[in-house]
């Protein structure tokens, strides 16, 4: 038999330990198509996992700081609310964009002082009267509810609204106190809110002058893709933001005109306060026709129940035709989502952010609209990333030429 030396044993016997190993070593690293699908399973709930920490964390620090980031959003709704208007000065005028800026916001600042004289001392009388007179509305409201109690006893309706109505003059009064006191300080309160006033007309102004000049100036040193995917971010957020709260505000002064023009020739006390809230309240999505109701048909039961029944069929009608015909017609193109999925944005929106979630939540599924639609005709080969900032403005030209 041959000699061995030690290094060829050394190599002998590494090698007789490698294929002692293999088996197993392919063996543990060999999965079925169960155990595939089980990991990937495993995989996608980590990372929704550390996903949901994240935007946690996320929102959590932007609470921190959500008044700053409320007066730019406030900021960003002004500007957008102005730029249509002057864009049109700068282009018919000799004016360049800086003196069409300073003219709509002169022109804007004289509208407001005109309204606030014309609006504000009636509206301030109405709100005083309200809180005098509380306690007289909770009795008769006490005196209908005890009206309404004897012709259910007299129809055989066993309903006992005695518990209710006996300490009513006290309730409706305290709460028509509560409520004219809190819209008074939001009306008189405003030199705790001029700074902030101030700081949003400062920052929309600029807006307005250099917005767009900033924004090619962060657009050129991006790639073309993404510079491409920035501009139909901008527009998405141009046609869904810009578009609803032009669209809320026209339906909100519409409602509240009509509110008006319905409850002064019927008599109905209160009611420049009443058009005023029901034109704020109307701008909420979908809630807001219920809660713009209810305050118009308190105070009409309480201040003028004769006209109860025609009062609610009138603004019953307004809101349908707002809601149903004008509403619509608005708001479709700007939004262009099912009313569906515009629901569930909304419970969404609350869920996650209370009443700006709601408020904002309408927007919000507009733009993520426009992207799903941009992701599924990349993913279809329809379209490339550079031709992200197009595809508004195809989606268009097919529906104008359908």
């Amino acid at each position: 038999m041959r000699g061995v030396t030690i290094d060829e044993a050394e190599r002998r016997c590494h090698d007789g330990m490698l294929a002692l190993l293999r088996p197993h070593t392919m063996s543990a690293v060999r999965l079925s198509a169960r155990e595939h699908q089980l990991l990937q399973v495993l995989v996608v709930l980590a990372i929704l996992y550390l996903a949901i920490q994240v935007f946690t964390f996320g929102w959590l620090a932007v609470a921190q700081i959500a008044d700053v980031i409320l007066i730019f959003v406030a900021a960003w709704a002004l500007a957008y609310l102005l730029s249509p208007l002057v864009s049109r000065i700068d282009i018919v005028t000799p004016l360049n964009r800086t003196l069409s800026v300073l003219v709509v916001y002169v022109a804007m600042g004289l509208v407001l002082a005109g309204v606030g004289l014309l609006a504000i001392p009636p509206l301030v009388a109405q709100l005083n009267d309200l809180i005098t007179r509380g306690p007289e509305y909770g009795e008769r409201a006490s005196q209908l509810a005890a009206s309404v109690q004897s012709t259910l006893d007299g129809l055989g309706i066993h309903v006992d609204l005695t518990a209710f109505y006996g300490t009513l003059p006290q309730r409706f009064g305290d709460l028509a106190a509560a409520y004219a006191k809190d819209i008074l300080g939001v009306v008189s309160a405003t030199a705790a809110i001029f700074f902030n006033v101030t700081l949003v007309l400062i920052i929309a102004f600029l807006m307005l002058i250099d917005g767009d000049k900033m924004w090619h100036r962060f657009t050129r040193v991006l790639s073309p893709e993404l510079g491409s995917e920035a501009e139909l971010l901008r527009q998405s957020a141009d046609r869904s933001f810009g578009g609803f709260i032009r669209g809320s505000l026209i339906l909100g002064l519409i409602y509240g005109i009509a509110t008006l023009a319905i409850l002064v020739p019927l008599g109905v006390p209160y009611a420049g306060v009443l058009a005023l809230v029901s034109g704020l309240t109307m701008i909420i999505p979908f809630f807001g026709p219920i809660i713009a109701m209810v305050p118009v048909i308190a105070v009409t039961f309480v201040g003028a129940p004769e006209r109860l029944v025609i009062v609610f069929l009138l603004v019953l009608a307004v809101q349908q035709v707002l809601l149903n015909v004008v509403g619509p017609r608005i708001m479709s193109r700007s939004i262009g989502i099912h009313p569906i999925f515009i629901f569930l944005a909304l419970l969404l929106g609350a869920k996650l952010a209370g009443f700006w979630g709601v408020f904002l939540a309408v927007p919000v599924a507009g733009i993520a609209n426009i992207f799903l639609r941009y992701s599924y005709e990349l993913a279809a080969g329809r379209r490339t990333r550079v031709q992200a900032s197009t595809l508004i403005e195809d989606r268009e030209a097919r529906a104008a030429g359908q």
